[in-house]
């Protein structure tokens, strides 16, 4: 006896359903064993070293309703992709800088050929007879000949007299009110003095932008100068002529114009335009003083 407790514990040859640690032989059947060995996470501290492969989607990374998924379409990367990247984008605006100054460039060689978007606009039209409203009609014969009948009239021709002479003197307050002063116009009084210029008229046209600084200074000393010479000498003919001074918005003339090629002068005879100044802060010297102005107006309107 003295020999089998000393070869034996009496707690550790008892079995593990006498301890209570977990249920009998008896009670666990082959489905629950099989359960226990298939092993749902792989975060489980209780399950074995090896997992088990779950059949199906089980695990797998799914793509959430409405969500695109990554796609990789560059094959540059790493440092080098990222220079390849870099130069193409350099080169890029390398092309767009080229694109604006050749725009530029057009537009300046436009300007000094004396041609605008509004003088293309204004030849459209002049050769379109549909924008007139003066389409050909069958019935103008009619109309002549009730033209005919109405101008035989007295009193027709008197009111006709009486309207045209109130037409010429509006046109000749306009006229004179013209003068002497820095008129700001827009695109249609523009188009309208440049056709219906008379002859013995010098009209200086100075296209600004209200942001540039040169273009403020110009303005000032033209105003001043149409106030002190309204009519100035020629030199070739030793006669007089008439001079107005006229302001406009570039970008209201042309869209395309930059505030950088600004100001620029436009000088009519008549309705022929005489010169163009593209380049008056070359030409200035970057003096903007009245003396300066002055004699520089003097030197390209009294040729």
């Amino acid at each position: 006896m003295d020999r089998f407790f000393l070869e034996h514990h009496v707690m550790y040859d008892r079995e593990p359903d006498e301890l209570q640690r977990h249920d009998s032989d008896s009670d666990a059947t082959d489905e629950e064993e099989q359960a226990t060995e298939r092993v749902h996470s792989v975060r489980d501290p209780t399950g074995p070293w090896t997992q088990t492969p779950v059949d199906g989607p089980w695990g797998q990374a799914r793509r959430r309703v409405g969500e695109r998924g990554r796609q990789f379409l560059s094959t540059h990367t790493g440092p080098k992709g990222v220079l390849k990247d870099y130069k193409d984008h350099k080169r890029q605006l390398q092309l767009d800088r080229q694109r604006q100054e050749r725009d530029r460039e057009n537009t300046l060689l436009r300007i000094a050929h004396g041609v605008t978007a509004l003088d293309g606009v204004s030849a459209e039209l002049a050769h379109n007879p549909a924008c007139k409203g003066c389409e050909p009609d069958d019935d103008d014969d009619d109309d002549d000949d009730d033209d005919d009948e109405m101008l035989l009239n007295d009193a027709f021709l008197q009111q006709y007299n009486a309207m045209r002479l109130q037409e010429l003197q509006q046109d000749a307050v306009k006229r004179r009110t013209r003068f002497g002063r820095l008129e700001l116009i827009s695109p249609d009084d523009y188009v309208e003095l440049t056709s219906t210029n008379a002859a013995d008229v010098v009209m200086v046209v100075h296209l600004f932008a209200s942001e540039n600084y040169a273009c403020g200074l110009l303005n000032d000393h033209l105003a001043q100068l149409a106030s002190e010479m309204p009519e100035i000498k020629a030199i070739p003919s030793a006669s007089r002529v008439s001079s107005c001074f006229a302001s406009m918005v570039a970008r209201d003339a042309d869209d395309s114009f930059a505030v950088r090629d600004l100001p620029v002068l436009l000088v009519y005879r008549g309705t022929a335009l005489a010169e163009t100044i593209v380049n008056v802060s070359h030409e200035l010297d970057g003096e903007f003083t009245y003396d300066r102005v002055r004699t520089f107006v003097r030197e390209h309107v009294c040729k």
